[in-house]
């Protein structure tokens, strides 16, 4: 269960950062990676008090772990919304005006991966002043976040394969999202309390085979329009 979360917490982070080069004013996305800054730098009091035995207990909560995947199922539909509405407003189709804000959240499980990522940095370095390293990771995490969503950019230009990426993401997210419901919720079949977790090297190869599948469809489908403008021109 643990690697399916982080798995989780890595495509947040992938669709927060994609999202944010999606913006259309430049302040909205500082504004956001003000806001993850402050969220690192004020959550370290917490983070530090984290440990490998807090997160197994974390993950043993059923009743956080139910709430936490019906959250990352709702953002992932909605990000598969807005990635649609997105489109459409991209190629002046008609849209639902309330809509258009909608596409300035970015996302809410980026949180959680933050702080989790915080809590393991703090369980790693403790030679290092608390405040100083907080600030060390909030300043690391929002550079991390630009440059992935820059790079992303520079890679894909075309503003329509961007979106399609983003939807294939959303669509991992829900994938996800499902099976980590199975597992919390024990269907179809009940599973003994640790046995899900012997199912993590299994877990890894499917995600693994599934989004080489995507990734190499996505890719294939980047190369075909780019020859297709060629020769339009």
């Amino acid at each position: 269960m643990q690697t399916l979360v982080v798995i989780l917490f890595v495509l947040a982070i992938a669709s927060f950062a994609i999202q944010l080069q999606l913006f259309r004013k430049p302040w909205l996305l500082w504004s956001w990676l003000v806001a993850v800054t402050l969220f690192i730098y004020l959550m370290h009091h917490w983070a530090i008090e984290q440990s490998y035995k807090s997160f197994r207990a974390t993950l043993s909560n059923a009743g956080l772990m139910t709430d936490f995947t019906v959250l990352q199922i709702i953002e992932a539909l909605s990000g598969l919304l807005i990635s649609i509405f997105m489109i459409r407003w991209h190629y002046n189709e008609p849209v639902k005006k309330f809509l258009r804000y909608a596409i300035y959240l970015p996302g809410i499980i980026i949180f959680p991966a933050l702080f989790y990522l915080e809590s393991l940095v703090f369980l790693q370095l403790h030679s290092i002043d608390f405040q100083l390293l907080a600030g060390i990771i909030a300043f690391a995490a929002v550079v991390l976040i630009y440059l992935l969503g820059w790079g992303f950019r520079m890679l894909i230009p075309e503003f329509d394969l961007q979106l399609e990426m983003k939807f294939i993401l959303h669509l991992l997210q829900l994938i996800g999202g499902i099976i980590l419901s199975v597992i919390m919720l024990r269907l179809p079949v009940n599973q003994a309390p640790d046995s899900s977790l012997a199912y993590d090297g299994l877990l890894i190869i499917v995600v693994t085979v599934v989004t080489g599948i995507i990734a190499g469809t996505f890719w294939y489908r980047i190369r075909l329009k780019r020859i297709q403008k060629q020769l339009g021109h």
